[in-house]
């Protein structure tokens, strides 16, 4: 009988947002995120730009901090896919969003409602980073430079 290999389990234990493979199954492991867990960091910033892209929270509102107004328009997300309406975001929410992201080119795109989130990479180990003007910041539950 083979080997059957489990899937990598990533989350805040491993820091960073990590995938390979097929895109659509990368952010299944994230979280927690909410008032209480991780609330400011660069993946509340990805999540908040997931919102922003689906016409929940707008575009003023990405501060990487996850606050009433992030909250809100979680529970309106998550209740609209039929999932838990509890404003956490966890391994459920996070894997019924990464269904919308897409390979463009080398770039990686979330598919929204209202519209593309984009400029989103993976590097050869797998992390995940958003490419800026000037920078390259990590996606990280250590780092909230994505809304510096």
């Amino acid at each position: 009988m083979g080997v059957v290999q489990s899937p990598a389990h990533a989350s805040v234990a491993q820091g960073s947002v990590y995938g390979s493979g097929t895109v659509t199954d990368d952010w299944g492991d994230e979280g927690p995120l909410s008032t209480t867990k991780n609330r400011h960091n660069s993946v509340v910033g990805l999540w908040q730009g997931v919102l922003i892209a689906d016409g929940y929270l707008p575009a003023s509102g990405l501060d990487c901090d996850f606050g009433p107004n992030t909250t809100a328009a979680t529970i309106a997300w998550q209740s609209d896919r039929g999932l838990k309406a509890d404003g956490e975001v966890g391994p459920q929410s996070f894997g019924r969003a990464d269904n919308n992201l897409f390979w463009n080119g080398s770039e990686i795109r979330y598919n929204g409602s209202n519209s593309d989130l984009g400029s989103m990479y993976r590097n050869s180990a797998g992390r995940w980073y958003i490419a800026g003007s000037s920078s390259i910041v990590y996606v990280s539950y250590t780092d909230d430079s994505l809304c510096d």
